[in-house]
């Protein structure tokens, strides 16, 4: 699995004169490469480089690249000032809208602002690109630096990304060596930081020098000396950090909250460093009220390989979350930031009902049975004299399958899943959804009959057809017995239903079980039968985010109230106005009786 949202890469490009458009490039270039390994990147460009620009863009980064004049120490001009050293050069309170860097146009903001303001990710990496003094060369016209020199200027920039938690510094003079360095980093982020620092095509490994970092324990700091210029060599390019680790970052990749998932899927989240702290405490998978679900969790240090293994097939139709809490430290001692990955587990296609009468006709049924995750298991071909009812517990889409299948809990058969379709289908209508709007599908090259449904089912209406071979626009889907129909929404035939194939409807993520909303006059009291009741929990286009079990004496005891209906996938609703089941729906039909208050009451008595 992966992360909830995208890598973000901030990228800040601080007034620099008539140099700017020429960094402007050299961002817009490193801008190209993050997005093209699908970061999003938040750009804070002068002359809009103030000091509130920049916080919001750097807010949560995982990559922080700064372009602008550099102001180090050890410098020319006097002693440390940890205020205005060592940072970012941006917009100054004179500045007035261009790229001026001379006086009030400009303000340095040191490391001590940085630290005491920006908050980039945990474990972000800091990138300078043509900063003077961030690799440890001087600025342009001053004699190159001594060795001791070039690593405190590389110290001192450095050690506030340490402070602030962060995983890796570079600094880089190199043309477009932001743009290759960050594309490198996320192209390959099981790669090691040294690796990625050595794989620019300009490192040179008799240039490089190391020594430990005098400000952060555990670091390393880095000096490549090369001749780049037309000049003496210089220190161009810089890495402070364990260049031994790779970015901690949780997750193996980016990835949208996910849809249509297995009920009985493991799931596994894969750390780029080894780390500690991994179990139950701080990996953990979560229903839709928060709570933990039982699973066991298993960490292999060799792979960086996590996984949660539910204890039991996990519910159709429902919203689930996979957290990284506190507890997980790398070798550094540096925390996993905490984390969540959301995702639906597959549409149960009838989640409306706990046993539905099926019917085998007569011919030859293919039954399966699946591993966990989905894999086939087992098949058995089931041959059918005359038509045969059975019972199924299930009816719902499998991932990766086209149209509904029925799970068949029977006694003699045991457990085995079918296909639904016109030989083995539930008993008349189980299921109405409204498509996307604009929904088009492909009709196969024949003579397609019009249907059109009334109040005793379906009727056909034999002296109408549409021609097939080309792309309709459908609006809604039924499916009754066992056989998928789709409504037309184009002129000719607009209104009419025909049948196709279930594989040709659009993807469940796109429907709406949701038809219809119907206010009351007047609140109504809900009076349930004796026996077992479910009431539902939908979210606003029909999917059942939740169902609960109750007895008749447990909703009475609640005193539910309606004010409106709604019909979902076919079926009528009362939706429960007020109180612990505001919200939740309960199935209207014979057993519950929906009464003005006042019988209501007399009813009760």
């Amino acid at each position: 699995i992966h992360a909830a949202s995208p890598t973000k890469v901030a990228i800040i490009v601080g007034p620099v004169g008539s140099l700017t458009p020429t960094y402007l490039a050299l961002a817009d270039a490193a801008a190209a490469a993050a997005e093209q390994q699908g970061a999003v990147v938040a750009r804070a460009y002068s002359p809009n480089a103030t000091p509130a620009t920049v916080l919001a863009a750097v807010a949560d980064a995982h990559v922080v690249i700064y372009f602008g004049h550099g102001y180090g120490h050890p410098s020319p001009y006097g002693g440390l000032n940890t205020a205005r050293q060592n940072g970012w050069a941006l917009q100054g309170p004179g500045a007035h809208g261009t790229h001026g860097d001379v006086g009030g146009e400009l303000q340095y903001l040191g490391e001590d602002w940085i630290v005491a303001n920006a908050r980039p990710a945990p474990g972000f990496v800091m990138i300078y690109s043509n900063t003077c003094y961030a690799p440890g060369a001087s600025e342009g016209g001053h004699a190159p630096a001594a060795p001791s020199v070039a690593a405190q200027r590389v110290a001192y920039y450095s050690r506030k990304v340490f402070a602030m938690g962060g995983s890796a510094y570079f600094a880089t003079d190199f043309d477009r060596g932001a743009a290759d360095l960050v594309g490198r980093l996320l192209a390959n982020r099981g790669a090691s930081f040294g690796a990625a620092f050595a794989s620019d095509a300009r490192f040179i490994p008799s240039a490089l020098t190391s020594q430990a970092h005098p400000f952060s324990a555990g670091q390393t700091i880095w000096l490549h000396r090369s001749k780049y210029t037309d000049g003496p060599p210089n220190y161009w390019y810089a890495f402070a950090g364990n260049p031994d680790l790779s970015p901690l970052r949780g997750w193996d990749r980016t990835a949208a909250a996910e849809g249509d998932m297995s009920p009985e899927t493991t799931f596994s989240i894969r750390l780029s460093e080894p780390v500690t702290g991994v179990d139950a405490a701080s990996l953990s998978l979560r229903d839709a009220a928060g709570e933990v679900v039982a699973a066991s969790v298993a960490y292999d240090a060799a792979s960086g390989l996590a996984t949660i293994e539910p204890e039991a097939p996990l519910a159709l139709s429902s919203r689930y979350s996979v957290v990284t809490g506190e507890g997980i430290v790398d070798a550094a001692g540096r925390p996993l930031a905490a984390s969540t990955w959301s995702f639906s587990t597959r549409l149960d296609a009838d989640p409306l009902s706990d046993d539905l009468l099926v019917a085998l006709e007569a011919g030859s049924h293919q039954l399966l049975r699946f591993t966990r995750g989905g894999p086939v298991a087992e098949t058995r071909t089931l041959d059918v004299v005359d038509r045969r009812h059975v019972t199924a517990d299930h009816r719902a889409r499998l991932y990766g399958r086209d149209g509904s299948w029925l799970r068949l809990d029977d006694a003699t058969l045991g457990t085995w899943w079918v296909a639904e379709s016109s030989i083995a289908h539930a008993l008349g209508q189980v299921e109405d959804a409204l498509l996307a709007a604009g929904t088009r599908v492909s009709l196969p090259p024949a003579e397609h009959t019009l249907h059109r449904f009334d109040a005793s089912g379906l009727s056909v209406d034999t002296h109408a057809a549409i021609t097939g071979g080309r792309m309709v626009t459908v609006d809604r889907r039924r499916v009754h017995d066992g056989r998928t129909f789709l409504r037309l929404a184009d002129t000719e035939g607009a209104g009419a239903w025909i049948e196709t194939n279930p594989g040709v409807t659009s993807t469940e993520s796109a429907t709406r079980r949701v038809l219809s909303i119907r206010p009351r006059a007047a609140q109504a009291r809900l009076l349930p039968a004796v026996g077992e009741h479910v009431v539902f929990r939908f979210d606003a286009t029909g999917r059942v985010l939740e169902r609960r079990d109750l007895s008749q004496a447990a909703l009475l005891a609640l005193a539910p109230a309606t004010v409106e209906s709604r019909v979902v996938g076919g079926a009528s609703f009362a939706i429960i106005a007020s109180g612990e089941l505001a919200g939740w729906a309960l199935p209207e039909g014979p057993d519950l009786q929906i009464l003005p208050i006042a019988r209501a009451l007399d009813a009760a008595d």
